[in-house]
């Protein structure tokens, strides 16, 4: 009589940040098991260990198809499933890695002046190419009917409008999100991670840095 299969189904991501050496099947992929004892099991399968010794810090490239090898060395009769990702990266990060704070402070004080500088240069550039004063001029003539002597209401109103375009369009105000929406920034970010990412495994497949099967690279 046969054996029945045990489905397995697994739901790889495309990138994975752990801070301990071993790593397991769970901290790669999501699974889902009737048998809630084998999944536990395959959720424990060890894949790959860094060296702590050598190394605080790292990142190692495998297959979906090295994760299956081992679900099925672990369960000869199941049948693995992935609706998830084929190749994965491992960011590694030791928790005894020093993190030096003050470092991080400068990145984010160097990132936000060169944001602030740089959106005032390109905001000011834009208004000498347009001519924005004799735009301006020529809005409290039609509004007013006279000449302006100086700064007018107009350039009050602009700079308000400016100021609130610019909260609005990225989704975020002082303290809090206008709506529940990601912020062009985040969209823009995630999909710099995934090409980071894509580019990464390109790189270790054509390298033949990728694990694969039987633990070994793909050459």
């Amino acid at each position: 009589m046969s054996m029945e299969k045990t489905i397995i189904y697994l739901k790889a991501e495309q990138s994975s940040y752990v801070d301990h050496e071993m790593i397991h099947i769970g901290d790669i992929a999501s699974v889902y098991c009737g048998d809630k004892k084998k999944e536990e099991e395959i959720r424990n399968i060890i894949l790959y260990e860094f060296d702590e010794n050598k190394e605080k810090e790292g990142r190692i490239f495998l297959s979906i198809l090295l994760v299956i090898e081992k679900i099925s060395e672990q369960i000869p009769c199941g049948e693995v499933r992935n609706v998830g990702e084929l190749d994965m990266v491992v960011y590694y990060k030791s928790k005894n890695a020093e993190n030096k704070k003050w470092v991080q402070t400068a990145k984010i004080l160097f990132i936000g002046a060169t944001c602030f500088f740089g959106t005032g240069i390109t905001v000011m550039g834009y208004n000498n190419d347009v001519d924005m004063a004799k735009v301006f001029g020529q809005l409290y003539r039609t509004f007013v009917g006279q000449k302006p002597g100086g700064p007018t209401f107009v350039e009050l109103f602009y700079s308000i409008g400016l100021a609130l375009g610019v909260f609005l369009f990225f989704n975020h105000v002082p303290g809090k999100k206008v709506t529940n929406e990601p912020t062009p920034i985040q969209v823009q970010m995630r999909l710099y991670e995934q090409d980071v990412n894509q580019t990464f495994l390109l790189g270790a497949s054509r390298k033949g840095e990728e694990l694969d099967v039987a633990g070994n690279s793909r050459d």
